[in-house]
């Protein structure tokens, strides 16, 4: 049931009361950033460029004859900087859209070629390549895998690299069917077969047991599911998207402005609160151009296993999620915490364009005790206008993820959602 006005106004109200004790930052006052946004800049915004050491050009759809890479991730476990992706051969989240990986063995600085790792979900009669609009004009659900995450279970020693369905039956609505994994040896080859961690009605409905998933994989179910879910639903690493995510909208406070791509959540120490600190996290407004926000949206939680929030509790509405002064560029971005010190970073497209360019690709700084985003730099800019032919393309360098490796912080990125970068920043150049 939408909430009334009254029920979301009392929500509020309690919501901040909960929270006095563990003192979050007012989301009117969270972006503090000097200079302010020069929206009129469409390169840097009025920001200075980042000093990086590289930048790596990882994927190359052109060169593959591939029109759509997106959604990267990117690890770090024993010497190896693991990179997964989502890649088809044309246009997003369409019908033979697979999860690609890279690897690298120097921080950053040299990458291996990339590949398959998670294949398309296809049925003997869809092996050649259609655009979004054919599957869409025959109403035929169009079984798509993103990159979504990886994870470590440090007790078995293994790394599992997770695929999102991502469904599409248009005019697009989405049927998402589920998560799969596939354990990765350290040079970015598989380990093992492709295995379910979740399923649903629409992965029957979908005839994915008629694809390789059923006649060569089997359907099967992974031995470690339970494991590697449990780590999906803990704050600092639950993902962007999910079946359910997809499948529902999810509002925030107001009851009006829809919700996605959360980022992960930052554990905030403070003595005075019943369980020693609270975690924060970011949500993207997915609203419709005309009702949207055009700023990114803030959540507080006191509970350490992040119980009463998403993905602990789904629910559509009643949500604590208020809108800050944060601007965004309608896409998604990264929040991270160093480990040398705690300072959060903020990646992400603040700068709104009317035609969805996303650049500049920016770095915010939240030093110390201290929740403000007070500088800024410019991680990449002024993205070539050397694109393959495709729909649903955004000019720019968008959706961010990062790793710190030693000294160094990575970023990758994809550009026009068709290549994807890495960027190797030592931390002394952060803004």
């Amino acid at each position: 049931m939408k909430p009334t006005k009254r029920t979301v106004s009392l929500a509020l109200s309690l919501v901040f009361i909960e929270f006095t004790l563990a003192k979050p930052a007012n989301p009117d006052r969270i972006w503090d950033v000097t200079p302010s946004i020069n929206s009129s800049d469409e390169y840097y915004a009025g920001w200075d460029q980042i000093i990086v050491d590289k930048e790596v050009k990882v994927y190359s759809g052109l060169a593959l004859n591939r029109s759509y890479a997106h959604h990267p991730e990117l690890f770090y476990l024993n010497d190896t900087v693991y990179l997964s992706f989502s890649s088809a051969p044309i246009d997003e989240d369409s019908m033979g859209q697979e999860v690609w990986i890279s690897t690298s063995k120097d921080d950053g600085l040299t990458w291996t070629g990339s590949h398959s790792l998670l294949p398309a979900a296809l049925l003997p009669n869809q092996t050649n390549p259609r655009n979004f609009s054919y599957w869409c004009e025959r109403e035929i659900a169009q079984r798509a895998w993103q990159a979504l995450t990886f994870v470590h279970l440090p007790r078995w020693g293994e790394l599992y690299a997770i695929g999102q369905s991502a469904s599409i039956v248009c005019p697009g609505k989405y049927q998402a069917a589920g998560r799969i994994a596939r354990r990765v040896r350290s040079d970015g080859s598989p380990d093992g077969e492709p295995c379910w961690i979740d399923r649903n009605n629409w992965t029957a409905s979908q005839l994915f047991s008629q694809t390789i998933y059923g006649t060569r994989f089997g359907m099967k179910t992974c031995k470690r599911a339970d494991e590697i879910n449990a780590q999906l639903r803990t704050p600092d690493l639950a993902p962007a998207w999910s079946s359910w995510l997809y499948n529902h909208e999810l509002f925030g406070a107001d009851g009006n402005h829809s919700m996605q791509e959360q980022t992960h959540a930052v554990w905030f120490e403070d003595a005075s609160s019943p369980t020693g600190g609270y975690w924060q996290r970011f949500w993207r407004d997915i609203s419709d151009t005309e009702d949207n926000s055009l700023a990114v949206w803030v959540e507080y939680n006191q509970n350490k296993d992040g119980r009463g929030w998403y993905p602990d509790t789904l629910k559509q509405y009643g949500n604590p999620i208020y809108q800050t002064n944060i601007p965004d560029g309608r896409t998604k971005q990264y929040l991270g915490v160093l480990a040398n010190n705690g300072d959060r970073y903020l990646i992400s497209n603040p700068r709104s364009d009317p035609d969805r360019d996303r650049q500049p690709l920016t770095i915010a700084m939240s030093r110390g005790d201290d929740q403000r985003y007070t500088t800024i730099g410019v991680l990449r800019t002024n993205a070539s206008d050397s694109t393959a032919l495709g729909e649903h393309k955004n000019h720019g360098f968008s959706y961010p993820t990062a790793v710190q490796v030693g000294d160094k912080l990575l970023v990758a990125y994809s550009e026009n959602k068709e290549n994807i970068w890495v960027s190797v920043v030592d931390l002394t150049n952060l803004p």
